[in-house]
């Protein structure tokens, strides 16, 4: 039986993503792998709005932790590790580099599993910002984030998670950056589960992050990060681990370290859906359709979408298992009858919810037989998918 991919990754790859996964190796300090590197790069950067790009070797969760060391580097002001601030052991007053503001003089934006990862990112490099908490499934208040910026100092910053994929919720980043613009905060996004997704415009944001295997339909491996390189260039960042140091994997002319060509050679087929703004604007089409068909049929069957139609996401639905049922049972449930969902995290499976996600090369045929399959649900007990 083949199996229907609906996961939120690894996504279901198309034809010629897979074959370009099985192109014969490259060497990465190569004339052919330099080539396809700077304009992996560059078709990355105009999908975004012309940020700089670094590409490393991880996921997502490796991106954000480029974010966090960057702005950590902001206080890094003594011999102490980054982030931390030894200047009453050392006997010294800190002095403040680069661009002068402070890493700890942060905003974070919490109303999910991702964006409470980001507290905990930001924490562990020593930063201590201010948190701003919704329920899961609700979207930011702006004008609660808008008091709280105008307390902030100018060159602050504050971070967010743009499609908050644990809720399937995509909040309003564009609304965010007027909103900090208006109070000189520099805005950082988790843009990790959003990029390639939708139309998105990073030029106005300091920091953001993303991946290979999400929304762009490659596989998982290439951790992305967007910033302008001249802001960067200007950050202490010495102190920040070898391979975090965002500004020095910038400036390099191809990877830094090790790259293995195959994940290179899928993410560059992965792009050629986006080759012109007339192909990118088909492809997020295609999503927004795929996904509205989703959440519709999903309500149609008594499945509400944890995200309001207004801030939903286009290719990820997170729903609540029937009563009686565990995340863990309707997983294998669906499972059995050959559709892989989302749904053994411990964030989800202790809530209760599950995931349907359209990413990649899913196909609405594959989500109307997932659909068809749902509706026979009433004729099994929890029992029968245990």
């Amino acid at each position: 039986m083949t199996e229907v991919c609906l996961l939120p990754g690894p996504v279901s790859l198309s034809a010629t993503v897979q074959a370009a996964m099985q192109q014969p190796p490259l060497y990465h300090r190569g004339a052919e792998f330099l080539a396809l590197f700077d304009s992996v790069r560059e078709q990355l950067s105009a999908l975004v709005g012309g940020r700089d790009v670094a590409l490393f070797l991880g996921s997502g969760t490796l991106a954000n932790e480029v974010v966090a060391a960057t702005l950590s580097a902001e206080q890094c002001c003594s011999p102490g590790p980054c982030g931390l601030d030894d200047s009453n052991q050392m006997g010294n007053q800190p002095s403040h580099k680069g661009l002068g503001y402070s890493g700890s003089h942060g905003l974070i934006l919490e109303n999910g599993e991702f964006g409470r990862r980001l507290v905990a990112q930001a924490e562990r490099f020593g930063l201590h910002p201010r948190v701003l908490t919704w329920p899961w499934g609700t979207p930011w208040d702006l004008d609660a984030v808008a008091a709280m910026l105008d307390e902030a100092p100018p060159g602050s910053w504050v971070w967010g998670v743009h499609h908050e994929s644990s809720t399937g919720m995509l909040n309003d980043l564009p609304a965010l950056i007027r909103v900090a613009r208006q109070r000189g905060v520099r805005v950082c996004v988790d843009a990790v589960s959003s990029l390639g997704g939708q139309p998105l415009d990073l030029s106005e944001v300091f920091l953001a992050s993303g991946t290979s295997g999400k929304a762009l339909g490659s596989i998982g491996g290439i951790a992305i990060v967007f910033a302008n390189r001249a802001e960067i260039s200007q950050l202490d960042l010495t102190r920040v681990p070898t391979y975090l140091d965002l500004a020095a994997t910038q400036a390099h002319a191809g990877p830094r370290f090790t790259f293995p060509s195959s994940l290179l050679q899928a993410l560059a087929a992965a792009l050629t859906e986006y080759a012109t703004p007339a192909q990118a604007q088909v492809r997020f089409d295609q999503y927004a359709s795929l996904g509205l068909y989703v959440r519709r049929e999903l309500i149609r069957l008594g499945h509400r979408p944890l995200a309001n139609e207004h801030h939903a996401s286009s290719t990820i639905t997170t729903i609540a298992v029937p009563a009686g049922w565990t995340s863990e049972a309707f997983v294998e449930f669906c499972r059995r009858e050959g559709f892989l969902i989302g749904g053994q995290s411990a964030y989800l499976s202790e809530r209760r919810l599950v995931q349907i996600a359209t990413m990649g090369a899913t196909t609405r045929e594959e989500c109307a037989a997932f659909i068809q399959h749902l509706a026979s649900l009433s004729w099994h007990s929890p029992s029968c998918g245990s």
